[in-house]
């Protein structure tokens, strides 16, 4: 069994299948760590990094690695703040091998511990001194989307009753298109609801037309999947699945299918014209038994939205474009 010290990222801790026998939730010194669990006998250790008290400074982690033993140590990085390669070389430098931004790495982890081999790759040289946070993305975030004949094929599929998806989709290409300037496709198959949009690139295809369309995509550098309730794609690198957290829609999902979010552990969810607050947003994923991807908010379709830059960031769609932003980012210390 493990043991848990959460913090900015407890709801996704919640929504996971991770064997807990404690957790305490808020922001810790080190030594209060080494009180909580001290004669506890615990397979791992899980720290959310925001859980620490002053991190990322340096004195802070070493004091970490020298209190715990190191290899029963998982420390969970912020997925919305990757840290340079500099950060990740200096916990290889202080055996703190253990590290991941998502929770599909957590599991790995805490099944198999890293070994120098695993990680040797970040330590610093003088070739590797240049390399930024893409390589940790690249390598742990097993979240990121593969790419087929070097167009990204994202689904988009409804949980909850509604257009969410041809609407997600459509505002999607906005933003991509008109910040990124890449080239997007909208497809559904067996319906027509792209045509009320009147929007370019997008098609209304039968089933039978697959095989011909995936013949054209490179074409594109994204193709966006409207795969609504029922709507199947097996070419999609990979799905987003889409609720609607209204209690309308979700009682509605619960009468039609009581086992309904069973399905969905470990899937990227997005809550869309998401109105929840944090509280109610971590109430939520606790009774649905699953973890929220991204969270959005109700969307203006007529012009491009912001709000969808992050999702596109995460998903590995667009380049991080934090060196743009003049907040201090948490890292700063190590660029």
């Amino acid at each position: 069994m493990n043991v848990i010290v959460a913090n900015k990222y407890t709801s996704l801790f919640n929504g996971s299948n991770i064997q807990i026998m404690k957790a305490v939730t808020g922001v810790y010194k080190v030594s209060e760590i080494v009180n909580y669990f001290k004669g506890m006998y615990y397979q791992k250790l899980i720290i959310d990094a925001t859980a620490l008290a002053d991190f990322p400074k340096q004195e802070v982690l070493r004091e970490l690695a020298s209190r715990f033993d190191t290899e029963k140590i998982i420390l969970f990085l912020p997925p919305d703040d990757p840290p340079p390669a500099s950060f990740l070389s200096f916990l290889v430098s202080i055996s703190i091998y253990n590290f991941t931004d998502n929770i599909n790495g957590v599991m790995q982890l805490i099944n198999q511990s890293n070994t120098y081999e695993n990680i040797k790759k970040y330590v610093a040289t003088d070739n590797t001194k240049k390399k930024d946070a893409d390589t940790f993305n690249d390598e742990f975030n097993l979240n990121k989307l593969e790419y087929d004949n070097g167009c990204i094929i994202l689904g988009l599929k409804n949980v909850t009753k509604g257009i969410a998806s041809t609407q997600l989709a459509y505002t999607l290409k906005k933003n991509l298109e008109g910040i990124y300037h890449k080239r997007v496709a909208i497809i559904e198959i067996d319906k027509t609801n792209l045509a009320t949009y009147n929007e370019k690139n997008t098609f209304s295809i039968s089933a039978n037309r697959v095989k011909e369309f995936l013949s054209t995509i490179d074409k594109y550098d994204v193709v966006l999947v409207d795969l609504g309730e029922n709507g199947k794609f097996s070419a999609c690198s990979d799905i987003l699945y889409i609720v609607d957290p209204s209690l309308y829609r979700i009682n509605e999902l619960m009468f039609a299918n009581r086992r309904a979010f069973d399905v969905l552990k470990g899937k990227k969810v997005i809550l869309y014209n998401n109105l929840l607050n944090e509280k109610d947003i971590n109430l939520f994923t606790k009774e649905a038994g699953i973890s929220i991807y991204f969270a959005l908010p109700p969307l203006n379709d007529r012009i491009i939205n912001p709000v969808l830059n992050n999702l596109l960031y995460k998903l590995g769609l667009i380049p991080n474009n934090s060196e743009n932003n003049t907040k201090k980012g948490l890292f700063d210390l190590f660029k």
